[in-house]
């Protein structure tokens, strides 16, 4: 299997241009941070996803490049929702008490305009805690300022594990 890995890494890099390079260097230093802080999720560091939170908001910056792109060289949906949803998801568990966590259960986006630049920076904060559930609202920028999506998200508070499976 490893063998497979390096002949596939060789032949990759034998055919890789400037921004293939860089894309290489992103997910392997994202791989490789992964196994030294596993409390962030593998996507987060193969992103290059950087956080900043207050007691208010929190923010997930991200690099824009080829693996963020989809076919129209402009941020994929799917990653602006992620990075929204990363964003919002640090600050719902951030809210709650020692041992309790939340986890996403719905969320709404609206894309405004296409994600191109050099990076895009989600932002979330609180509308509602409530005994079993928060109400978080996200939005989503392009390094120029410009707003590219808008987005709620529901979390189910869960309670520290007892033990049980869930």
């Amino acid at each position: 299997m490893k063998e497979t890995i390096r002949e596939l890494f060789n032949q990759s890099l034998e055919n890789a241009d400037t921004e293939d390079v860089k894309v290489l260097e992103q997910l392997l230093k994202g791989f490789l941070n992964s196994k030294k802080n596993s409390e962030r999720p593998l996507i987060s560091h193969l992103l290059n996803m950087e956080k900043t939170v207050d007691a208010e908001t929190s923010y997930i910056t991200t690099p824009i490049n080829s693996i963020t792109d989809n076919s129209f060289r402009i941020v994929h949906g799917g990653i602006t929702a992620t990075v929204m949803d990363t964003a919002m998801g640090i600050l719902a568990n951030q809210l709650l008490p020692e041992g309790y966590s939340a986890v996403t259960s719905n969320m709404n986006i609206h894309y405004i305009a296409p994600g191109i630049g050099e990076k895009v920076k989600a932002s979330a904060k609180l509308i509602h805690k409530g005994s079993n559930t928060l109400v978080m609202e996200g939005s989503v920028f392009r390094d120029d300022g410009k707003q590219i999506a808008h987005g709620t998200g529901t979390f189910f508070i869960v309670p520290p594990n007892d033990g049980r499976k869930i």
